[in-house]
Order: C-alpha cells, then structure tokens, then sequence
C-alpha cells in the first residue's frame, strides 16, 4: 500500500489503461496525411465503431460521477430525460444525416456556409468552440478532482495531466483516433460500472438480497421512472422527456460538431444510420443501469455509515480548535441520525420477511405507504 492509499496493482491498472488507449489510438490511425483522413478518418469506420464513439462522446466522466448521485438525490426519475432520444435518432437519420453526406462536408457548419454565407459559419464555428471549450473544462474538472483527492496530487497537475493525455492522441490521430480509442474507453467504464454494481450487491449486509435492496429502493422513492403528470415545478417528466429531449437531442446529435464528426466518418450513410440508431436503441438502458448504481448505493449506506465530509485529505487539515470542536458535534449528531436510520431501514425488512413468510393476500409490505400507518418512521431513515 502506498502513501495514497492505492496499491500498485491499482497504479499498474490506472497508467495501463491510459497507456494502451493512447497507445492504440496512435497505433490504428499512423498515416493520417490527408484532410479527409484527418478530419472523417477517411470514411472508414464502421457503424458499431460510431455508436459506441457517439456514445462515449455524450457520456463523459461527469456522466459515471454524477449520475449516480442524481439517482442517490433524486430517483431515477432522470431516466425521462433520455426518452425523446431514440425519435431524434430516427428523424436524424431519415432527413439530417443524408443532407450531410449528400454534400461531402467536413463539419456541420461548413453546411452553414453553403446555405448562407461565410460569416454564419464562423459565427456557429465560433460558438461552438466556445460551448464546447467550457464543457471540456468541466469534463476534465470533475474526474480531476475525484483523482487528486485519490492520489493525493495537486488539483491542477492532475488537470494538467489527463489534458495532455488527451491532446496527444486526437492531434496525433485525427477523428479516427478518437473513435478507435472511444471504443476502449467504453469498455473500461461499462465494465467498471457493472463490477461496481456487483461489488455494491455483494457487500450488502447478510441477509440482505438484491430483492431486498430493490424493495428498500422502490418504498423510498429512488426507483421512480416515469411521471405522467403534467407538472411545471418537475424537471423530469414523461412529457418533458419526450418533448424536451427529443428537441436537445436534435440540435446536439446533429449540429453539435463533436457528434457530426464521428458519424461523417462512416463507411456509407447506411454505416452512420446504424451507429445513429445504436446510440438510440443502447443509451436509455446504459442509463439505467448508472442511475440504477446510484439507487444502490443509496441503500447500500442505509447500512453502512458514510463520512461526514468525504474529501479526507480536506478534512485532515482542519487544525483549529473551535472548528475541530464543531466537527466532533457534527461527527456525534450524524453518528446517532445513522443508528436510526439503519434500525429503521433493518425493522421494515424484517417485518417485510414476516408478511412474506404467512403469505398475506393483502398488503404492499412492510414499508408504509406515503401518508400511511408508519410513513412517519420510515421517513426518519432517509
């Protein structure tokens, strides 16, 4: 175990990881001479590579940190969002993406210059470089901070870093080397989530199944999908989800370059459609699943105690007394809170596996309905 607390397993595994997708990347797109190469990777790639390029284009680090924390918060009522996805993947398809091949573009505004003028396509050049600059920045933001914390490095060495990273292998590759080293990345994050799931599942305390954990979920509200109602003080409803993100997912899957770019690099239209199209078939339930390990976790630390304050390199350099003082008074109370909570949470099980056990016809279980004979029990142990 090292001063950071990772073993070098865990650094061989961290540096491997990042080596061999810069590796790759560079390795697969050597000889990228040409504008064409460069910027479409000469029309070769093929629709499984696009869809999962496109993929792992939207669902950056920020995706896998803080989507299960709205999921944690929330519920999984975030899942709406992504509902309108799949019917702006068709339209694009049917109507956007031909136009674009149609033309033999490079870039989604240089469409602009053709229809209008040169000073429009700068102008959406330049916006977009600015939208995607300040995306980019909270993108390596926030898996930086969660790394320096980890490693115990500075926050800007780590930025530093992982830009580096980065800028090496898409100026060195182009378009294609992006989307070779995308697939890579995509199986690293889908694997890491699934092994944390399992791992999440696995650690919960005995006699606590996966149905338990789903049941101290769902009677807690975090396993909420879908809102019919037509409520404006919602964020995330059916109807916004299918309105809104049908709308968002037009103007960023077909005019946002970063996406426009993967899928102008297909082998055919027919190539790019197909990526299109599993992007739109895959993304609603890759979201499911995130959303599903941030309701996990939640039950998981209905069990087991959390920190007070999670940044412990943070925390270590509290050094005056009055302020310490405070801490233990805030360390004592959430002690207590949590010893209730879990007594709680750990009484409704039980009393669930008693009903469970006679069979009772009637009933929902032992988790009080909102409103009902106990709710105000319960509650206590969010």
């Amino acid at each position: 175990m090292t001063a950071s607390g990772l073993d070098l397993l865990d650094w061989g595994v961290l540096f491997g990881t990042l080596l061999t997708i810069v590796a790759v990347g560079i390795y697969k797109t050597r000889g990228s001479r040409t504008m064409e190469a460069y910027l479409k990777g000469d029309n070769s790639l093929k629709w499984w590579t696009i869809g999962l390029s496109v993929m792992a284009t939207q669902a950056s680090a920020i995706t896998f940190l803080s989507t299960p924390g709205q999921a944690y918060e929330s519920g999984m009522g975030f899942i709406q969002f992504y509902f309108g996805l799949p019917l702006a993947m068709i339209v694009l398809c049917v109507w956007v993406l031909p136009i674009y091949y149609r033309l033999r573009v490079y870039t989604a505004y240089e469409f602009l210059e053709n229809r209008f003028d040169l000073k429009t396509r700068l102008l959406a050049a330049f916006l977009f470089l600015v939208q995607r600059g300040l995306a980019a920045g909270i993108t390596i933001y926030a898996p930086s901070i969660i790394l320096s914390t980890i490693l115990g490095w500075s926050l800007n060495l780590t930025i530093l870093i992982i830009g580096v990273l980065v800028i090496l292998y898409t100026v060195s590759g182009g378009t294609r080397a992006v989307s070779q080293t995308q697939k890579q990345q995509m199986a690293v994050m889908m694997g890491g989530m699934i092994v944390a799931l399992l791992v999440l599942l696995y650690k919960l305390p005995e006699g606590v199944g996966v149905g338990d954990a789903v049941a101290v979920a769902g009677h807690m509200g975090k396993l909420n999908l879908i809102d019919t109602e037509f409520d404006l003080s919602n964020r995330y409803t059916l109807w916004s989800g299918l309105l809104g993100g049908f709308f968002l997912a037009m103007s960023y899957f077909g005019t946002d370059q970063s996406q426009v770019q993967r899928y102008l690099g297909g082998r055919s239209v027919t190539e790019s459609r197909l990526g299109l199209l599993m992007n739109g078939l895959v993304k609603v339930p890759m979201q499911f699943l995130i959303l599903f390990i941030g309701a996990m976790v939640f039950v998981f630390y209905q069990f087991y105690q959390p920190p007070v304050y999670y940044n412990q390199p943070q925390l270590q350099q509290i050094t005056q007394p009055e302020l310490q003082e405070q801490l233990q008074g805030y360390q004592l109370e959430f002690d207590q809170l949590f010893v209730q909570k879990r007594q709680a949470v750990e009484a409704a099980l039980s009393k669930q596996g008693e009903w469970q056990t006679v069979k009772r016809p009637t009933g929902t279980g032992a988790f009080p309905a909102p409103g009902g004979k106990g709710a105000g029990r319960l509650r206590t142990a969010r």
